[in-house]
């Protein structure tokens, strides 16, 4: 299958950090920000995509930046807050073709080199991939139904605390040619899905725009035990992204070389200060 990916990137440089956290290696939110759509724009290399930076009166340091990359659209303009960032995030959503993969990213996600490789090797096969057993034995899978039948959202973060004692639950694992999946219950408002299942689960996903609050889309849209008018979330093991906070990061990945690597090119390229 021919995926094309409409990559709807929200940024922002007015706000450092909503909960006063450091980032990581020192670094700046512009320079966060301009790590984290690179590394997404060299991983998405060999797919069809289209890339559309969802801006909130960005400072003219980022919009010279992005000026450097002839087939990305800046759409900027003075929103005044996240909440509003993403409820344009999701109006533009909802208007593409149901069989396009959405991805809504946030301005602080670095992203491994070959993210988009694993990411597309998945969705081509996530029917044999997510098929489960109907057998009699299987209680578990009489009751819930085949997941293949069941929409499917992926973040690609792996977050650490999901180890910790309070979260450690019961979730399937599936498996792809590159990693492991698992199902989790709890994200932000960066995922991956098709535009149809935005539509499916429109209502829900809008009212998690108003604060923002990422328990409300949880809550609402992901299933954790039954599926029924639920989506099925899933994380990568390891993650293909990771949050660049310090504390929340992607466990057992060596993001400061790929932090730096990116660094590297962009310096070659002459677009980093």
């Amino acid at each position: 299958m021919n995926i094309k990916y409409q990559i709807l990137f929200r940024a922002c440089d007015k706000v450092e950090s909503v909960h006063k956290v450091k980032r990581p290696f020192g670094l700046n939110k512009i320079q966060t920000i301009k790590i984290s759509f690179y590394s997404m724009y060299q991983s998405l290399r060999g797919s069809q995509y289209q890339f559309t930076i969802i801006g909130d009166d960005l400072s003219a340091e980022l919009l010279d930046f992005f000026k450097a990359f002839t087939d990305v659209v800046v759409d900027n303009d003075k929103l005044g807050s996240a909440a509003k960032s993403l409820q344009k995030q999701i109006d533009i959503a909802l208007n593409i073709p149901d069989n396009e993969w959405v991805y809504m990213c946030e301005d602080d996600y670095l992203h491994t080199p070959y993210a988009f490789k694993y990411l597309s090797e998945f969705i081509n096969n996530k029917e044999r991939y997510m098929q489960t057993s109907g057998k009699k034995k299987n209680y578990m899978n009489r009751i819930i139904g085949d997941l293949k039948d069941t929409p499917v959202i992926i973040h690609t973060p792996d977050y650490p605390d999901r180890y910790d004692p309070p979260w450690k639950r019961l979730s399937f694992i599936f498996l792809s040619k590159y990693c492991h999946w698992r199902q989790i219950s709890n994200t932000t408002h960066t995922f991956l899905l098709e535009s149809s299942t935005i539509k499916r689960f429109e209502e829900y996903i809008k009212a998690s725009a108003v604060g923002p609050s990422d328990s409300k889309l949880s809550e609402r849209v992901y299933g954790r035990i039954l599926f029924k008018n639920k989506a099925l979330c899933i994380s990568p093991i390891h993650g293909l992204s990771t949050h660049m906070t310090e504390g929340v990061m992607t466990p057992l990945v060596d993001w400061q070389t790929i932090c730096q690597d990116n660094i590297d090119k962009m310096k070659k390229e002459g677009i980093w200060e």
